[in-house]
């Protein structure tokens, strides 16, 4: 769907911007929030129902009640978040043509969506979306808005609603439905993505589950009131997987944040959406922001999960434990699986030792883990040298990282277990599903 420029006035705001701003939060305790042994789980690990019965785990329904798709003309997409949001150090710009109709705001008119001081995740998000919806969904032009109002270094106290970040984003709601109305063209929102998460570890953050819920609730009655739309308006958003390098000069070896992210989306009936994890993806040398490589590469790995809800009406699960038993010293762990079968892989990301797998307890060290097997297409096996027998057993997962060290596939938190998903990318990457962070009970 093609769109000339709108000649209509409207407020004079950077709609798609590329903030490069250091994430330079306030001080913080040397170990950056970390969670203790006694930390809580992830969620409930009780998988949702199939409701189609094609044999996906995944299939657990539409989102809010399964508002069937219908087609708009314009396809808006919000993006808030912190640095990651906008593309800090992601230089030079990859995406500087545009392929399709996906388009950006300029002030007061519709333009083609292009990266021009650094790669951004929009364009590859939007592209790959629009390919998608015309060679797999068979839904011919999707063409996807995305407007930006994230800025580096922002907690969620920052950017939630009564902010000038946030306004900005409504803003661009109403501007965009404005124009869409004046060209005469159908205008919906269909969600908002989020990259979000540095500065409130470094805040020791006790709320950001709770943070999250509030946040996507709020931005999906606000737009409802300008759009009037039915549809609902989830928020997607990925584990912060960089903390080892935040948290003051001493850096982290833990954090509680990407463990809310997990159970914000386990808890939300999927209204807020988790992407993935962020481990498997290149860094910048200073550990915390991504190369324009990497944030190309997150975008289509967001694009796929706005194919699951929104093309295809069906509920997104991330690479994620649903079972965890142990029979003496063997521990099986069964996941809810995009696209089996699982695979552990030490060639993409560097092996931390066993896997990414670790187990913790109190009151007597934990046991070594001899072996981590995949053992079914979602199960994994691992037999630890001893039967763990202290209190608050647990069983982790690309939790525990060196202090200081740079996010990333061979230096931060991380593991090796993925899927098999063999969606094609348009700049050539493997985008597969990795394993979230997590810290499950361990029987």
């Amino acid at each position: 769907m093609r769109y000339g420029l709108a000649s209509a006035a409207v407020l004079g705001l950077a709609m798609f911007f590329a903030c490069t701003e250091d994430e330079s939060p306030p001080a913080a305790q040397p170990d950056g929030g970390n969670a203790s042994s006694s930390s809580s789980s992830s969620g409930d690990l009780t998988p949702p129902a199939d409701d189609d019965d094609d044999g996906e785990p995944s299939d657990a329904g539409p989102i809010d009640a399964g508002v069937p798709f219908k087609a708009y003309d314009v396809n808006h997409v919000l993006s808030t978040g912190q640095s990651l949001s906008v593309g800090a150090r992601g230089t030079p710009p990859l995406s500087t043509t545009q392929p399709f109709a996906n388009l950006k705001l300029e002030a007061d008119a519709f333009a083609p969506l292009v990266e021009t001081t650094v790669e951004t995740m929009s364009s590859a998000f939007a592209n790959l979306v629009t390919q998608i919806a015309a060679d797999e969904a068979k839904l011919g032009d999707h063409d996807l808005l995305v407007t930006v109002h994230g800025v580096g270094g922002f907690s969620y106290a920052q950017l939630k609603k009564g902010t000038t970040p946030y306004a900005n984003g409504v803003a661009q709601v109403k501007i965009a439905a404005d124009l869409a109305k004046s060209l005469g063209k159908t205008h919906v929102v269909r969600a908002v993505t989020n990259v979000h998460g540095e500065t409130d570890h470094n805040l020791k953050s006790l709320t950001y589950q709770a943070d999250i819920t509030e946040w996507q609730a709020d931005y999906e009655a606000d737009v409802k009131a300008i759009t009037g739309q039915s549809e609902p308006i989830p928020m997607l958003h990925t584990q912060m997987s960089s903390f080892t390098k935040l948290g003051g000069a001493g850096g982290s070896a833990v954090s509680r944040i990407p463990i809310d992210q997990l159970a914000v989306h386990v808890a939300s009936n999927g209204k807020s959406v988790l992407v993935g994890p962020k481990y498997h993806l290149p860094y910048v040398s200073d550990g915390v922001h991504l190369t324009n490589e990497g944030y190309r590469h997150m975008g289509e790995d967001y694009a796929k999960v706005y194919r699951r809800i929104v093309l295809e009406g069906k509920r997104w699960e991330p690479l994620r434990p649903i079972a965890v038993t142990r029979a003496g010293k063997t521990i099986t762990v069964k996941f809810l699986v995009p696209s089996p079968p699982l695979v552990l892989d030490d060639v993409t990301v560097q092996n931390p030792a066993d896997y990414g797998f670790e187990i913790a307890q109190d009151g007597a060290p934990p046991p070594n883990i001899e072996s981590v097997d995949v053992t079914a297409p979602d199960t994994v096996t691992l037999l630890l040298a001893a039967e763990p027998t202290g209190q608050n057993r647990r069983l982790r997962y690309a939790f525990t990282g060196t202090p200081a060290a740079n996010g990333g596939p061979t230096t931060g938190a991380r593991g090796n277990l993925r899927d098999s998903d063999a969606t094609k990318s348009r700049a050539g990457y493997n985008l597969w599903n990795w394993c979230v962070h997590f810290d499950e009970a361990l029987p």
